[in-house]
């Protein structure tokens, strides 16, 4: 009978064990998943965070470079820009008859900056969600093409051209209004709207 009872009690306290054992690596297995879930959900809302912030620098970067004023202290940066980045021009004839290209040219740099910033916030998005943000970008970095094409006709001489003066200004220059957007801005933002509502949908 003793030995039966110490057999029957090692057999219990080995289940017990067993229970124990199973039940903490259950436990541990719900905990490793929470914790994934929850880096997963922390690492979308950065990515879905980050690529909107670099959108809306970008939107304000192209409003920029289309304000249609160009403002005397501008024309002096542009002066300094040109002798910092082309030392080998100064004292040339190209200097002497610095043009509003180069202010332009100071401007795009805005451009280019938010542009790289949101690629790389685009490469995050890629790897959480696939290749799919790549086609909803689309449609805004045609405007920014387009926008740099216009720019380079606008100071392209007349005869090798090939829009229209009117067609480079609906372009270059931002005519909207306190009420209304113009096209170009409008299109811009309509394009952003729709990578932020595949954003939303995205990270939750």
């Amino acid at each position: 009978m003793y030995h039966t009872g110490q057999t029957v009690y090692l057999i219990v306290k080995d289940f017990i064990a067993f229970i124990l054992t199973t039940a903490g690596i259950i436990i541990a297995g719900m905990g490793l998943f929470t914790w994934q879930k929850q880096i997963k959900g922390s690492k979308e809302f950065k990515a879905s965070y980050n690529l909107n912030y670099s959108l809306l620098r970008l939107r304000n970067a192209i409003k920029y470079v289309r304000n249609p004023a160009i403002w005397p202290s501008e024309q002096y940066m542009a002066t300094q820009y040109f002798k910092n980045k082309y030392p080998e021009k100064v004292g040339t004839e190209e200097e002497k008859n610095i043009s509003n290209s180069y202010v332009y040219e100071m401007r795009w740099e805005k451009i280019t900056n938010a542009y790289e910033k949101m690629e790389s916030h685009i490469l995050a998005a890629e790897v959480l969600w696939g290749s799919e943000i790549l086609e909803k970008i689309k449609p805004l970095k045609k405007k920014v093409n387009e926008l740099s094409i216009m720019l380079k006709q606008n100071f392209t001489p007349f005869d090798l051209r090939a829009h229209s003066q009117k067609e480079i200004g609906e372009v270059i220059y931002d005519m909207s209004s306190d009420n209304k957007e113009d096209n170009f801005n409008e299109e811009v933002n309509n394009a952003i709207e729709e990578i932020k509502k595949y954003l939303k949908e995205k990270s939750g």
